[in-house]
């Protein structure tokens, strides 16, 4: 059985990107938004977990909070963020993930080499089990198997 504080291992789960302490306080606040125009294709997940950039300090470079997703909804970027009416993608549209509360991860989850990351739909056992951020990407076996196969029988 399924419970917040310790969701199964196969558990969906989607890592996002930090930039800023803005963002870590909203986060916080219970919320994160992600521009529908960059979202990622799978975006159902009962955890999300906020991966921090170095520009977010000493705790930046790794996973460290996860939080259980609540809802998602659309909204505009000026709706969600009101004291950036003037930003240029004021009127674009958001995905807003309404988090519960953050909690740490028992295990940080480093990236050893810096990553250009936008989002990974990854598993609560990835995350759990991680040593570095390049562990909690998914890999589909199906697809490779199923290359290797036409490979096989178109002659190359």
């Amino acid at each position: 059985m399924r419970t917040e504080l310790w969701p199964e291992a196969e558990t969906p789960a989607l890592v996002v990107v930090v930039t800023s302490a803005a963002d870590l306080a909203r986060a916080a606040a219970g919320w994160y938004r992600v521009p529908v125009a960059h979202a990622p294709p799978r975006l159902g997940a009962e955890v999300v977990a906020l991966y921090q950039t170095q520009r977010c300090g000493p705790d930046g470079g790794q996973v460290r909070w996860w939080a259980p997703l609540r809802r998602v909804q659309l909204a505009r970027r000026c709706d969600l963020i009101p004291d950036e009416a003037a930003h240029p993608r004021a009127d674009a549209l958001y995905w807003r993930l309404d988090l519960g509360a953050l909690r740490p991860l028992a295990r940080p989850v480093p990236a050893r080499r810096l990553r250009r990351v936008a989002f990974i739909a990854t598993t609560w056992g990835r995350l759990a089990d991680a040593a570095d951020l390049a562990d909690l990407f998914l890999h589909e076996p199906r697809r490779r198997t199923l290359g290797r196969g036409l490979s096989q029988e178109s002659g190359d």
